[in-house]
């Protein structure tokens, strides 16, 4: 190979790198190139996957019928650094005493072989295989080495971007949505004040606390606080406080550094990382251990937090807009929420009005829920009738607009998508009220709530007392029907 057509394929790969990111698109044109330059057969790129301890294939041209992976042990520190320092590694078939270089040459490929290590910032990235050459220019290596950078960060983007319209499509369906921008039902009617409220706040970079029962809409109203804000081009994260365990509550939230502890195995960044610049919605916020109320406080005091695990502070700059069914006047009189978060997170209290307050937005609920259930499961919209309206603003909905939306779905399919069969949806819809202390099944749980006041968490709850996780204690009272509230001074407590 001459000056010139080394020169020319160096300037033509490197174009051709730049052009096209996606190692399938460029891998023919970057043999092109050098089979015009010396005339080389085949080339093959290969990717290391740690997941399977593989090289994969992620580029091919000029060759057909090879193995999608090579399964061998990952090369050696050594072995990488010798490779590195050759610049390239030149393997004959069948003559390489260095089992992992004969490893990577696909069997049953004539004539010589040249294969060079393609390294990233981590060791290892992949190989780079070209056969029917004797020899490989370090330039074009480094060319192919950006190559195969540039595909692995293309794919890594598209991977995100699938679990992001993944999650988009998940959200919406929760919400009973088809777009994020998507009018409110009731917004000029039982929600009206609400939405009003929303306006004024919206604008403001205050902390918002949405009260409301259970299945009321309050992620709603966060999204349409958000929505409305200056932050709406950045991100909204949701975070379920009641869902976290309690041991891992500071690393969701603050995120951690590897080996913090047990099991991190890599540094993490928490919820309010994530959410910088945009919004972050701490749902069932009453729930939060008393420790990271604590962080919490500083959080929204200052901007500022700490990795578990790390010496550094960090800053963040995050709305947040927290949301409960509980009563935190009550939490705090117990001791169980801190005053001072409750000061911090109540500027801007929202009230959501229970469906029960509002019949005037069921039937308006109704024909929306009717019409997504229909297109979702039998791909036409249903419309209720008359009589569905009178049976469903009837009914006193302790779910609220979640239970309306689960009644509707149901009366779709029991009316075989031809229309609502609201009557017998309903006769599967009857609550279990309890409305004082609850007698259980188990009195074993009766007995350890009425000791410990109601109190789930902490090593005076009713949890501890009887050495079961906390989350799984408030999934069994939910199974049987038992508010452990209503066992705090004797009143419920929210």
């Amino acid at each position: 190979m001459g000056v010139v057509e080394i020169e020319q394929a160096r300037l033509a790969t490197w174009r051709e790198v730049s052009r096209h990111l996606d190692l399938g698109e460029s891998v023919p044109a970057l043999l092109a190139i050098l089979r015009e330059a010396c005339g080389g057969r085949w080339m093959l790129f290969r990717r290391w996957d740690d997941e399977h301890g593989a090289l994969r294939t992620v580029g091919c041209a000029g060759a057909a019928d090879l193995p999608a992976r090579v399964s061998l042990p990952r090369p050696t520190a050594t072995a990488v650094r010798s490779w590195a320092a050759a610049g390239v590694v030149t393997v004959w078939h069948d003559r390489s005493a260095d089992r992992v270089p004969r490893a990577l040459v696909p069997g049953g490929l004539p004539g010589p072989v040249v294969g060079a290590p393609l390294l990233g910032p981590d060791g290892l990235d992949g190989v780079v295989l070209v056969g029917g050459i004797d020899a490989l220019d370090a330039d074009l290596v480094d060319a192919y080495g950006v190559a195969l950078a540039n595909d692995g960060r293309v794919h890594a983007l598209a991977r995100l971007r699938e679990v992001a319209e993944a999650d988009r499509r998940a959200l919406l369906q929760r919400l009973g949505r088809q777009a994020v921008t998507e009018g409110i039902v009731g917004a000029e009617s039982g929600l009206r004040e609400v939405m009003a409220r929303v306006g004024q706040v919206a604008t403001t970079d205050v902390t918002v606390l949405i009260l409301g029962e259970t299945g009321s809409g309050k992620e709603v109203i966060a999204r349409a606080v958000h929505e409305r804000s200056s932050r709406a081009r950045g991100p909204f994260l949701r975070v379920n406080c009641g869902a976290i365990p309690p041991e891992l509550v500071d690393s969701e939230l603050f995120g951690h550094e590897r080996g913090a502890f047990t099991g991190a195995i890599g540094t993490r960044r928490g919820w309010f990382e994530r959410a910088d610049g945009g919004t972050l919605f701490l749902d069932e916020i009453g729930e939060l251990p008393a420790a990271a109320q604590v962080r919490l406080l500083r959080v929204l005091q200052d901007g500022s937090f700490q990795r578990v695990g790390a010496q550094e502070t960090r800053s963040v700059d995050v709305r947040i807009v927290a949301a409960t069914h509980r009563d935190l006047h009550a939490l705090v009189r117990d001791g169980s929420f801190r005053q001072d978060l409750w000061y911090r997170v109540s500027v801007f209290p929202l009230r959501i009005p229970p469906l029960r307050e509002r019949p005037g937005d069921i039937p308006a609920l109704a024909a929306h829920f009717a019409a997504l259930a229909g297109e979702r499961l039998f791909g036409a919209p249903l419309v209720p009738s008359p009589a569905d309206h009178g049976l469903l603003v009837g009914y006193p909905w302790p779910g609220n607009v979640r239970e309306l939306a689960a009644v509707v779905e149901r009366a779709a399919i029991l009316g075989d998508g031809k229309r609502l069969d609201v009557a017998t949806a309903l006769g599967g819809a009857v609550p279990v009220v309890v409305t004082g202390p609850a007698v259980a099944s188990d009195p074993a749980l009766v007995e350890a709530l009425r000791a410990c006041h109601g109190r789930i968490e902490g090593p005076f709850g009713a949890a501890t007392r009887l050495g079961v996780n906390p989350h799984t204690l408030r999934s069994r009272l939910r199974r049987q029907g038992i508010d452990w509230t209503t066992f705090r001074g004797g009143r419920p407590a929210g």
